[in-house]
């Protein structure tokens, strides 16, 4: 789903790119940006030991961390391949859209029927074309409020965005819908990294402008649901027109430093730098069955602390799947409302050596020679 992209671009669209970027990107002179250079920096055999001051700087630095969540599409010596968020609530979007759209199918098809039936003008007739009217009025009325906010991010559009982090060729090339900035090849020298982003939820863009303490609440509220926000900015900082500008969220709910970590220090310094991928940090690639949203998305956390403890399933876990093994279906319906984007071949974003566009875990090869 595209509820950040969403709440950007109709900040965009509503006030001044610059307006928006301040206020629902959280990038402004109070907002510090990592560059692709902080991080850990690799020592050799014979270089001097770190000194004290050294030692301090790099534990304040995020060690490189997929955590337990699953984050990654694809991951080889060239590229690695991550999402957005928000697919979990894709079910409860596609529940509602039904709430409001059957009841007014069978209102209508009754009211349509009395309307055909009655003598035209009889009070009856006028009693039908009323609640009829009023009733079809109220749910598409409805509809037409929460399309823009809630259901245009998860329906008739890309199932969800990919962003492949080239190290061969230092590109990030991104495929995500029109509306929200469209397909893009990004500059990776040019990346800066917001690893606390949260959304401004009931602050105004005065308040976070004015008050420090507004400012200091919206960091704390990113330790609960922020995404890691990446943000490249004008090529030229006088250009009115702001060109070169892009930004895109990565990864699951809850990302941030130790998620930038690992895209920098695979981008830098290649594959082996990085913790090798677990068996539960793989996305699935195209559409899922009711089973696998359930076990990949829905259960996921419960199942691997249940694996991290080693004492069978848990009470929580069994909880979890009473709880939501009826919404499953809706959501492998929810899915086939959208469809899957794939990467244009002029591109050549996959190094000459093409990936399977279904499934989840590790693709094989992990290492080739760059094909042109």
């Amino acid at each position: 789903m595209f509820n950040s992209e969403s709440g950007y671009w109709d900040e965009k669209r509503s006030q001044s790119p610059k307006q928006a970027l301040e206020y629902f990107a959280d990038i402004n002179e109070h907002t510090r940006l990592l560059g692709i250079h902080e991080g850990h920096t690799p020592r050799g055999v014979n270089d001097p030991k770190p000194t004290r001051k050294e030692k301090l700087k790099e534990q304040e630095i995020a060690r490189p961390s997929l955590s337990i969540s699953r984050t990654l599409f694809d991951f080889n010596e060239h590229f690695i391949e991550l999402s957005n968020l928000g697919e979990n609530t894709r079910s409860l979007g596609f529940l509602l859209l039904i709430l409001l759209t059957l009841p007014a199918l069978f209102l209508g098809r009754a009211t349509l029927v009395d309307l055909i039936n009655d003598p035209f003008l009889s009070e009856n007739w006028l009693i039908a074309a009323l609640a009829g009217g009023g009733i079809a009025f109220l749910s598409f009325g409805l509809l037409f409020f929460f399309w823009r906010y809630f259901f245009s991010p998860a329906f008739f559009t890309a199932l969800r965005a990919r962003y492949r982090f080239n190290r061969t060729t230092r590109k990030v090339y991104v495929l995500r819908p029109r509306k929200y900035g469209g397909n893009a090849i990004l500059d990776w020298d040019r990346v800066k990294a917001h690893v606390h982003w949260a959304p401004p939820k009931s602050w105004t863009a005065e308040q976070l402008a004015s008050s420090e303490e507004a400012r200091r609440e919206r960091r704390l509220s990113a330790g609960i649901d922020s995404n890691l926000l990446l943000y490249w900015p004008p090529l030229d900082p006088a250009d009115s027109e702001r060109k070169g500008e892009d930004l895109i969220w990565v990864g699951p709910g809850g990302s941030g430093e130790p998620l930038w970590q690992y895209i920098r220090t695979f981008m830098e310094e290649g594959m082996d730098a990085v913790p090798k991928p677990a068996e539960y940090n793989w996305l699935r690639k195209g559409f899922s069955s009711p089973g696998q949203h359930m076990e990949e998305t829905v259960m996921h956390g419960s199942l691997v602390r249940d694996r991290i403890v080693g004492e069978g399933t848990s009470a929580a876990t069994a909880t979890n799947f009473g709880l939501n093994v009826l919404w499953a279906p809706l959501h492998t319906l929810a899915e086939r409302l959208c469809y899957w984007p794939t990467f244009p071949e002029e591109w050549n974003s996959d190094c000459g050596q093409r990936r399977r566009e279904d499934g989840i875990g590790p693709e094989e090869p992990l290492r080739w020679e760059e094909k042109s």
